[in-house]
């Protein structure tokens, strides 16, 4: 608050409100004397001035320096013993030039003091409800840049199997199945119906189980070996501890989409993929075979899938290694949800 472009004629309307209120309310009951009304009301103005300009340097210089404790604590302590400081160099500077009832002495230093600690409180009382204001519109803005990415990727999830080369492939792959295999073109089909049929039931889910996300993914897996054959190979390895917990939809997916658009394979070079989880970690790993055309892409990236994650407070690891490629996701324990 204190760097606001409007900072100083806030302090002078602080300061014109407290000359007010001192002169025609506690000024004579307060020094005994008939105070002269201009040197009262630049002593009170530069005082709230000050107030203001040592808040101002903390919050510029000092706070940012400073991650151990909550700013709000450091900005009002610091403040406390500089209003102080403050106090006793009004004392002797206004007793030097003006003298008589301003004159230095305990009690006038002891009513400086009072003042200046006054205007510190109410100005970091005021600062604290600006920066909780700021910190719940930075929250909003979070939550709905949250909500886009993740309507985002859930939009171009199903775009992706609704677009004209998922059907083109699906399809041929389809029609030369019935003619050579019906029970496999059949299974296919199943396989087909059941990964249409996940996304559209979690179109509006946040984040799913994670043994709801891995019966989606062999399904896809599925629909990938029958095209591929021997040429692509998956090994899926989780353990029993992690199914409870929760993951982005169709995170997975998007991910072994990804693999398999950026790396050739054949029967005699088959692309190795292992999905495996450690704990709380769920890793897809990869042997790089890259292309040198990539395919169609369906514009949602590790970016997005990053992004994500960072709204929940958390973070992926990318391991872009020589040989090989890895990503790993947090798993998620809905007892320990602390996002909006």
């Amino acid at each position: 608050m204190f760097d606001h472009k409007y900072n100083v004629l806030f302090a002078s309307g602080l300061g014109i409100y407290s000359f007010l209120n001192i002169y025609f309310l506690d000024g004579d009951r307060l020094f005994a004397v008939n105070l002269a009304a201009i040197p009262l009301f630049m002593l009170i103005l530069i005082l709230c001035l000050s107030v203001w300009a040592i808040n101002l340097f903390i919050q510029k210089f000092i706070l940012e320096n400073v991650s151990n404790f909550h700013p709000l604590l450091v900005q009002f302590g610091l403040g406390a013993l500089g209003v102080l400081v403050l106090s006793f160099l009004s004392s002797e500077i206004s007793g030097s030039l003006l003298g008589g009832p301003f004159r230095f002495s305990l009690q006038n230093f002891l009513l400086t003091a009072a003042f200046t600690s006054r205007i510190n409180l109410f100005l970091n009382s005021v600062n604290a409800i600006y920066f909780f204001s700021e910190k719940l519109k930075q929250k909003a803005v979070e939550a709905e840049k949250l909500k886009s990415l993740t309507s985002e990727a859930k939009l171009v999830s199903l775009n992706s199997h609704l677009n004209p080369h998922f059907f083109f492939n699906n399809l041929s792959t389809l029609s030369v199945l019935i003619h050579e295999d019906v029970q496999l073109a059949d299974k296919y089909l199943q396989k087909l119906s059941e990964i249409y049929r996940y996304i559209l039931n979690n179109r509006g889910n946040e984040l799913v189980r994670l043994n709801q996300e891995l019966d989606f993914l062999n399904n896809y897996l599925d629909l990938l070996s029958i095209r591929f054959e021997q040429s692509l190979k998956f090994k899926v390895s989780i353990e029993s501890y992690s199914s409870h917990f929760l993951i982005p939809p169709a995170v997975l997916q998007l991910l072994v989409e990804n693999v398999v658009k950026h790396n050739y394979f054949t029967q005699k070079e088959p692309l190795e993929v292992k999905i495996s989880s450690k704990g709380r970690r769920l890793s897809i790993w990869n042997k790089k075979q890259p292309k040198e055309v990539v395919d169609y892409s369906s514009g949602i990236g590790l970016q997005n899938i990053s992004d994500r994650y960072r709204f929940l407070n958390l973070a992926i690891t990318i391991d872009n290694a020589k040989d090989y490629f890895q990503v790993e996701l947090p798993l998620i324990d809905d007892k320990e949800l602390t996002f909006s």
